[in-house]
């Protein structure tokens, strides 16, 4: 077990390939500093995109082999399952109890993720900014139960995930204005670039991101996304709002920076 105060970075997403989309180049970047990271995964996405004839409990089986090959292509040391069901994108529009995610007690789910941070000794947290970035039902519950678990466990360095809305706004379409579209909201995707306290180059790694977004081919069927020769231009940064101490993800900054300046 990691001593407190080594590097371990513990990554909440709510469902597989969140990590790979928001995270991956982060990941990766992570691990070839020599950093320990583990990916907590809220829910299996189980209702994600699957075909007609695919049982939900197939899709869940399948997306979980398919988030250990992405954990694995980005160097991730440990990928724990909260097995919570996932919510969709749309909730009921009367309340009841379906045992989705957004349902689960948020002190039963902050225990779950506190238990992690605990047992890794986690020197920082990363989750999703306040509204889930793009106010995902799913995103905003792991958002607070992160939050919740950083305060239990006593991880004073939180990073809250998060897309630069300006910086997007010139460039071509990334899969968050898609899914935007799906969840009908007031409020702007991501952060404003003068809220973002963390941006992170992740350019020499997005091979490793885009194979570990291919792995998620149940979902994702064009590894390029579409976009071919600007795939860098869309990806090739990872955004965070740091609540506390300067810490892990800004040292990576300026070690990035650093091997850049001498290339």
């Amino acid at each position: 077990m990691p001593a407190r105060g080594d590097d371990t970075v513990v990554f909440v997403h709510a469902h597989p390939d969140d990590e790979a989309i928001f995270t991956g180049g982060t990941l990766a970047a992570l691990n070839d500093a020599g950093v320990r990271t583990v990916v907590v995964l809220a829910t299996s996405g189980e209702l994600g995109e699957r075909d007609g004839a695919e049982s939900i409990e197939s899709l869940r089986h399948r997306r979980r082999i398919e988030a250990q090959e992405a954990c694995d292509l980005l160097g991730v040391a440990r990928l724990v399952f909260l097995d919570h069901v996932d919510s969709g994108l749309h909730l009921p529009a009367s309340a009841g109890d379906t045992g989705s995610f957004v349902e689960a007690s948020l002190d039963l789910v902050g225990e779950q993720i506190a238990e992690v941070l605990d047992q890794e000794r986690a020197s920082a947290v990363v989750g999703y900014d306040d509204h889930g970035i793009y106010e995902h039902p799913d995103h905003i519950h792991a958002h607070r139960a992160t939050m919740l678990a950083a305060e239990l466990a006593g991880v004073s360095c939180r990073y809250l995930s998060t897309v630069d809305r300006e910086y997007l706004h010139f460039v071509e379409s990334h899969l968050i204005h898609r899914a935007d579209e799906s969840i009908p909201s007031m409020r702007p995707i991501g952060s404003s670039t003068v809220e973002i306290t963390t941006t992170i180059p992740i350019h020499r790694f997005l091979a490793e991101k885009q194979a570990a977004i291919a792995a998620h081919r149940s979902q994702i069927s064009d590894p390029s996304l579409g976009l071919q020769g600007s795939f860098g231009e869309v990806y090739g940064y990872e955004w965070y709002v740091r609540m506390g101490p300067r810490s892990v993800l800004d040292h990576l900054v300026a070690r990035l920076q650093g091997a850049a300046a001498r290339e």
